[in-house]
């Protein structure tokens, strides 16, 4: 089972995924998580990751809330009936009425990935450095 630490919980309580891998856009990843943890604090739809290199960006666009997680670690999103789509798209398409409208844009560099109902953990892909036996988050 995949788990993350949340620091900042007065108990130390661990994020629970449902043991299920979702799905992966990139450097992206999405896990099924049985609740919204308690800390989390319901943010405007923004995107997910921004690339370093071409200034593209992963963004959910439909059906969803969007919560932070306290220790800045990822996101919550938690999906309604109609379903949302993560884009890897220019940051020049998320435009205002971008965020509402499920729908695939122009694909950049990665196929768009539908997520159906449900609630989500959105984190960033992390790798060990080899020689320095440091963790860090994948560059896109």
């Amino acid at each position: 089972m995949y788990k993350l630490i949340n620091n900042t919980h007065k108990k130390n309580k661990m994020l629970k995924l449902n043991n299920e891998f979702k799905a992966h856009q990139g450097d992206v990843q999405i896990f099924s998580i049985a609740e919204i943890p308690v800390d989390a604090k319901r943010v405007e739809k923004n995107f997910f990751a921004k690339s370093e290199k071409s200034g593209h960006c992963h963004a959910l666009c439909g059906d969803y809330e969007m919560y932070e997680l306290s220790d800045n670690k990822g996101f919550i999103v938690e999906v309604g009936n109609d379903g949302c789509t993560l884009n890897h798209t220019s940051l020049q398409n998320l435009t205002k009425e971008y965020w509402d409208k499920n729908q695939i844009t122009e694909i950049a560099d990665h196929k768009p990935t539908i997520i159906g109902k449900g609630k989500y953990f959105i984190g960033i892909q992390k790798r060990k450095k080899h020689f320095s036996k440091v963790w860090e988050k994948v560059k896109d």
